[in-house]
């Protein structure tokens, strides 16, 4: 009885052993709490934001393309004046790092997992190709040759930089591949997508705008490659501000705009309005510097740029642009308009009629800014008449874009060195004696990359402020 007894106990405990299989006992140290799988989706609306941050932020030092709101004298700094001077202290690690390696890794993540949708992963990789190519395109008009061919690979400190023309060409022909695969009638990121909402119609707008935007650019050193992505982008271009590609942020810090961030959050008082562009606003009567701008005394005043000076004593931003969700714009019915009427002046694209785009133009910066009805007394003014304005077509566009740009540095900066309009002149306690037509390399380059380094600025002139980029003909 005794042995039975006992049989029975080693028998049940051989059973509760053998039941607890090797897969049984690691799963006790599984972390149920922490995801060991990454999500495509979170890396892709975190490029989203690392783009709009890098794009538009403005910080007091001259370390990204945010600081382009102050080189297009939108704004000048009356306190800390690095950025306003144009002290170098740039950096490229945020748009590599934060939006292209992130891109990257979302892209890898799609094609190393198998799906039963295959229309909504070609979806999804068309919609992170169209962001690299925007961001690739940025880098090459900020600074000439890249990084591109031997980037992302964070095992390689020393990439070497390759020819910006090339590189350009090549992103636009990307960019036509990831615009035909886009697939209307199926699905993308979803809510994960912080620009459109996984609305893929709009995306194939955006990549066409983008396409028209890039195709303008090279247009007087390559005038047939920016002549065909032209005309192919024309037919299906975004025509209504619900369409802009703009990334909304949130009324909650951190994720507020980076403008609300640094400056209202922190109540910090460092940027007012130039007198080159307020000036303008004031000969024009432009409602929208009620918008842009805090009148003083009942008017709008702008300080000298680039010069300290009392803050009190002028034009600070206005109430839209101290809103903590104040949307980042990418591209807009406004710019593209402006494109088209260039366009048209151009004979390019099938497009015609450049006053009547021009007006389109103008009437969407006010629609944007909620002041329609004040737009006809506006556009019937002599000086703004697109058959009385004075100047050539370059200026009557450049001008009022330079306008309709405002918070948008980059995209001003980068039209006013195309255009040459408006004029403008570096103060004279800058670091040039020109606004500058790009951005030097960063530091870090220049120490640890050498030798690639020495090569690309020997390859397009120089690493200087006035050096012309490739697309940038006088």
């Amino acid at each position: 009885m005794k042995n039975k007894l006992v049989k029975t106990i080693l028998i049940l405990i051989l059973g509760i052993f053998s039941s607890c299989t090797s897969d049984d006992l690691t799963s006790l140290n599984r972390d149920t709490k922490n995801a060991t799988v990454a999500d495509a989706r979170t890396f892709f609306s975190y490029a989203q934001k690392a783009l709009a941050d890098n794009m538009h932020g403005v910080a007091y030092r001259a370390t990204g393309p945010g600081v382009t709101k102050m080189w297009v004298q939108h704004i000048t700094a009356v306190t800390y004046l690095e950025g306003a001077t144009y002290i170098p202290e740039f950096s490229w690690a945020p748009l590599y790092r934060d939006v292209l390696k992130n891109l990257d890794e979302s892209a890898s993540i799609i094609s190393q997992t198998e799906t039963s949708n295959d229309s909504e992963d070609t979806n999804k990789l068309a919609m992170i190709e169209i962001l690299k190519v925007y961001t690739y395109a940025a880098l090459v008009e900020a600074y000439g040759d890249i990084p591109y061919s031997e980037a992302l690979d964070f095992n390689n400190a020393t990439p070497q930089f390759d020819d910006a023309q090339v590189v350009y060409l090549d992103l636009i022909d990307r960019l036509t591949t990831a615009i035909s695969i886009l697939d209307t009638g199926s699905a993308g990121f979803g809510a994960a997508d912080l620009i459109y909402n996984g609305d893929i119609e709009n995306w194939v707008k955006f990549g066409n705008s983008l396409k028209l935007r890039m195709g303008l650019r090279i247009i007087d050193a390559l005038p047939e490659a920016g002549a065909k992505a032209v005309s192919e982008a024309v037919p299906n271009v975004i025509t209504t501000n619900g369409e802009n590609a703009v990334f909304e942020y949130l009324v909650d810090y951190p994720n507020t705009n980076p403008w609300w961030s640094f400056l209202v959050r922190q109540r910090l008082e460092y940027y007012v309005g130039t007198n080159t562009f307020i000036e303008k606003l004031n000969k024009f009567n432009d409602p929208r510097r009620a918008v842009f701008f805090t009148p003083v005394e009942g008017e709008f005043v702008g300080a000298e740029y680039g010069v300290v000076q009392n803050y009190h004593s002028y034009s600070r931003e206005g109430e839209w642009l101290r809103k903590p969700d104040l949307a980042a714009i990418f591209i807009d019915k406004a710019q593209v308009e402006f494109l088209l009427a260039e366009a048209a002046e151009r004979g390019i694209g099938g497009v015609t009629d450049p006053e009547a785009h021009y007006n389109v133009a103008i009437r969407a910066s006010f629609e944007y800014y909620g002041i329609e009805d004040q737009v006809d007394e506006y556009l019937a003014q002599p000086s703004v008449d697109y058959s009385t304005a004075e100047g050539p077509w370059q200026k009557k566009i450049g001008i009022q874009k330079w306008i309709a740009l405002f918070d948008q540095g980059f995209e001003a900066w980068t039209e006013y060195r195309r255009l040459g309009y408006p004029q403008l002149s570096a103060p004279e306690v800058a670091e040039s004696d020109i606004v500058p037509l790009r951005f030097l390399y960063p530091i870090g380059e220049q120490t640890l990359n050498e030798a690639n380094y020495q090569e690309a600025a020997a390859a397009i002139g120089g690493d200087s402020y006035s050096t012309r980029l490739f697309w940038d003909v006088d």
